[in-house]
């Protein structure tokens, strides 16, 4: 798969995420970083969290975001107010 569409991807996310239409051309920052993060974990390996080469263990992911992800995000994030 192209980067570019793993960026369209999670900035998708991000937009749903955080219930605002982001300007492609002028992100805050911390959604850049959530992308750039986003990008290299699937660069590395996209099914992998962490890996530990001392007696070889290896933590998968669980969710679609992690805490400090979440915590990225939550910066920017609106809340929906039911009506």
């Amino acid at each position: 798969m192209d980067e570019n569409l793993i960026r369209k991807y999670w900035l998708d996310f991000a937009r749903r995420y955080c219930n605002q239409n982001f300007n492609e051309d002028n992100l805050p920052l911390v959604v850049e970083l959530f992308l750039d993060m986003k990008i290299k974990a699937y660069r590395e390996n996209p099914n992998v969290k962490s890996e530990s080469l001392s007696d070889m263990s290896i933590t998968y992911f669980d969710k679609e975001l992690s805490a400090e992800e979440a915590n990225l995000l939550g910066q920017v994030r609106k809340l929906k107010v039911a009506k």
